[in-house]
């Protein structure tokens, strides 16, 4: 297969074709949703709204936003899945759980319908990332509840590539592995993963790149957003990196070209998309630019779709056209809206932390998470708990201590209390959580 495209006519389609070829499946959609959850009607009945109006994306704006922790409190209470499932028990092939940094997982339910629409976005992105038919990709995220593993190990393999299900730990072990396999290879994993795993060839006297992993595919956090860190990553490995952005409860992907524009959402046909300002919940123009939080419809799915889901994903959006001929719009993902805190007026999130802290290597990773001690309001100065390269001597760690102190003063506009840790001991084989909110 040597089209740029993995399904030229829908990635192709122009936006205003798409939102008409999209319309029916909506309507379809939420009739079966109202007839099949009971969650669902009780929630557009309680709303006023009659789901035979909801025939087109501008009429979703009428209807209630879903939270994923509300469903998720349905499984604690003894429910399967929750009061949105819709498919019988007996047309349910696959249960996976969310991924996260905090709490427990909450489960998702696929039929072999909702498979193959997963499979599809994920071959999208998966393409448009460079991932072909004679590569060979060492899986390694979490393959016991996590869809992560998995549910993209199929996606790898509805695309044609060789899949090598790794999960996650023993990464020791893994380097002897991918030492012995010939030839060039892919990583799947988180971006941290794959700063983590150098450091165990590091310390295992092996250079990463003579094992020849020449692809990265990253998902499960933003650090490829953040370009030293990025640059990092291809520098410790010789690779080139590819991102990819996913939402578990609806199968959803987006992923950057070689033109790294910002990601492609891949739903389309499949999954709407909406902007929307996350303190008002109003809608906002997919306009270029335009900063909001996005919002997701699933308009083909069979076991437990969700209508409005809010990602509570801050992201910047791109319309202008992609050079390599996708209509979709791309966007930029500037951090999670419930990981922003505000300290002192001045909103932060974890990205604008990492982007300055990369700067700074190879005095300390770049390694980083933010505790926040006590309840809002945030008027005193968190602590940043940061990794220091092993290699900086005992003696000259307090001078380095006031210098981040400042920077991050500096350039981002608000105090910390650094705390230096032992490199090595926050990035881990799964995600990395960088804000700690241990007042909780």
């Amino acid at each position: 297969m040597t089209s740029l495209f993995w399904n030229e006519a829908l990635e192709t389609l122009h936006p205003h074709a798409l939102r008409d070829y999209e319309a029916p499946l909506l309507a379809k959609q939420v009739d079966y949703l109202y007839h099949s959850s009971e969650y669902y009607r009780h929630l557009l009945d309680d709303a006023g709204v009659n789901p035979a109006q909801v025939t087109c994306q501008e009429a979703l704006a009428a209807v209630p936003f879903t939270e994923k922790k509300t469903l998720a409190a349905t499984q604690r209470e003894g429910e399967l899945i929750g009061p949105h499932q819709c498919a019988p028990r007996e047309h349910i092939v696959r249960i996976v759980g969310t991924g996260g940094t905090s709490g427990q997982p909450m489960r998702l339910a696929w039929t072999r319908a909702d498979v193959a629409v997963y499979n599809e976005m994920g071959a999208r992105a998966l393409w448009i990332m460079g991932c072909r038919l004679d590569d060979l990709v060492v899986n390694c995220f979490n393959y016991s509840i996590y869809a992560g593993g998995v549910m993209d190990h199929m996606a790898f393999e509805t695309l044609g590539a060789a899949v090598l299900a790794y999960g996650v730990g023993k990464s020791r072990q893994l380097l002897d592995l991918l030492a012995d396999i010939p030839g060039d290879k892919c990583l799947y994993s988180t971006p941290s993963y794959a700063v983590r795993l150098a450091e165990v060839a590091a310390e295992a006297g092996i250079d990463p790149q003579a094992l020849n992993l020449r692809k990265g595919f990253f998902s499960g956090e933003a650090g490829l957003q953040v370009p030293g860190y990025r640059d990092r990553i291809e520098s410790l490995w010789g690779m080139r990196t590819h991102d990819l952005y996913g939402v578990a409860e609806l199968g959803c992907q987006s992923a950057e070209c070689e033109h790294r524009a910002g990601m492609h959402f891949c739903g389309a046909g499949l999954v709407i998309a909406e902007l929307i300002n996350p303190d008002t919940g109003a809608v906002k123009s997919m306009a270029a630019g335009e900063t909001g939080e996005l919002v997701y419809t699933a308009i083909q799915r069979e076991a437990s779709p969700l209508l409005r889901l809010r990602s509570h994903d801050y992201v910047q959006v791109f319309t202008d056209p992609c050079a390599c001929g996708r209509q979709s719009f791309r966007f930029r993902t500037l951090g999670r809206s419930d990981d922003m805190f505000v300290v002192k007026g001045v909103n932060i999130f974890p990205t604008n932390v990492q982007d300055i802290l990369t700067r700074l290597r190879p005095r300390i990773t770049g390694e980083f998470q933010i505790a926040l001690d006590q309840p809002p309001p945030f008027d005193y100065a968190p602590r940043l708990l940061l990794e220091v390269s092993r290699e900086i001597p005992e003696q000259h760690r307090h001078a380095l201590i006031s210098e981040v102190e400042g920077v991050i003063k500096q350039k981002a506009g608000f105090s910390v209390r650094v705390e230096l840790v032992p490199q090595g001991s926050i990035a881990s084989e799964h995600k990395t959580r960088r804000v700690l909110r241990l007042y909780e």
